[in-house]
């Protein structure tokens, strides 16, 4: 029984880790998302929903780095200049992706843009705020602590696997969705977790894939889209022209997209081929162990 909790040097394993990790942080990220809730008006719209989550997460990857005594910026959170230049490289990165999957969905005769009513500056600015904190909980709580000790106990590719199928379980598909639809926004959804965890992989820092998943997120509310198949209302909203709906993706949005497959598809062969940015891999997980000396 002990070799099922502990490994060969006694300490916990990793898988058992990752579960705890991800226990304690529902708990507490839901904890504190309840009591956003009850905030005056003004407030609730200063500080986003997100951003209480993303409190609860990084609370509770600060205590399971102080049993390992590990520090925060052993998980790619820091801040500095290379960050700000790597989020922002991200923020474009995710705008152009969700735009060159538009312009598939447009081209193939999926839809047009109409300027939307009342648009208004200030919701763009709303939007790209609530975005930061919705990239900064999921990052944090998908390829922060858990998605590291997932590497550590089963190599990077099986990690990939097993995170961005959690990334993909996370996010809702309605029910009444039709059949192709829905399975193009699962093999999406699939993808676009193994890309950010590509970004991270690729800089062994949150902020690029932080990015990566704010432009996004934001530009696909911009032109209107569904995002995740929540409604959003943007600078535009799309009219769409009778074609197959895993063309557009429909009220889901463009993730439901046949062309979302394809460009993520290209982006994750681009960040495999990368070399990346990190100068090198966190020594405790680089470093070979060396054996003790032979005693005399």
């Amino acid at each position: 029984m002990k070799a099922v909790f502990r490994d060969g040097e006694g300490r916990l394993r990793n898988g058992w880790k990752g579960l705890g990790f991800v226990v304690v942080s529902s708990v507490l990220a839901g904890i504190l998302m309840w009591l956003q809730t009850l905030l005056p008006a003004a407030v609730r719209s200063f500080v986003p929903n997100p951003f209480f989550g993303f409190l609860g997460v990084l609370l509770v990857s600060l205590d399971f780095l102080y049993l390992e005594k590990q520090p925060l910026t052993s998980l790619g959170m820091s801040l500095g200049r290379r960050a700000g230049r790597e989020l922002g490289m991200g923020v474009l990165a995710g705008v152009g992706l969700v735009s060159l999957v538009a312009l598939g969905a447009w081209a193939a005769g999926g839809y047009h843009l109409e300027r939307a009513a009342n648009a208004q500056l200030t919701a763009v600015v709303k939007a790209a705020w609530l975005m930061l904190g919705v990239g900064l909980f999921e990052e944090a709580l998908f390829h922060g602590y858990l998605f590291q000790r997932a590497i550590r106990g089963l190599g990077e590719r099986w990690a990939q696997v097993v995170i961005s199928l959690l990334f993909c379980l996370a996010h809702p598909f309605n029910t009444e969705m039709e059949v192709p639809t829905r399975i193009v926004a699962m093999v999406t959804t699939f993808l676009a977790g193994w890309m950010l965890g590509l970004c991270y992989l690729r800089t062994r820092h949150l902020a690029l894939s932080v990015g990566v998943h704010m432009g996004w997120n934001w530009f696909l509310g911009m032109m209107g889209f569904g995002v995740s198949g929540k409604e959003s209302h943007g600078w535009w909203m799309p009219v769409f022209q009778g074609r197959p709906e895993w063309v557009t993706g429909g009220a889901y949005g463009l993730e439901a997209s046949v062309f979302g497959v394809v460009v993520l598809g290209l982006a994750i062969i681009a960040l495999t081929r990368w070399k990346g940015s990190a100068a090198q891999e966190p020594r405790a997980m680089a470093r070979p162990v060396e054996a003790p000396a032979p005693q005399g």
